[in-house]
């Protein structure tokens, strides 16, 4: 039997958030290790991709990095439209 997913998921989508906290996180020399120890979340499921981020987890990590949601979601060009 095939579990049913609560919501829709859009993997590539949620790739993408991923990529940009590993982003963040290289930019100011931080490990996984680091950044886990100080917003205390799954932070290397969420770079892989294996589990969503909430809103209020991004916040949490937009606050470390003293950047807003905004700019977090500014370089992350999804979805991609055809012009």
């Amino acid at each position: 039997m095939v579990k049913k997913a609560r919501y829709y998921t859009n993997q590539e989508f949620v790739n993408s958030i991923g990529q940009r906290i590993k982003e963040l996180r290289k930019e100011h020399n931080h490990s996984q290790e680091y950044l886990i120890e100080k917003v205390r979340l799954s932070i290397n499921s969420y770079e892989t991709g294996a589990k969503i981020p909430t809103l209020m987890s991004l916040y949490k990590i937009c606050e470390f990095y003293k950047i807003s949601i905004s700019e977090f979601f500014a370089p992350i060009n999804y979805p991609k439209f055809d012009e």
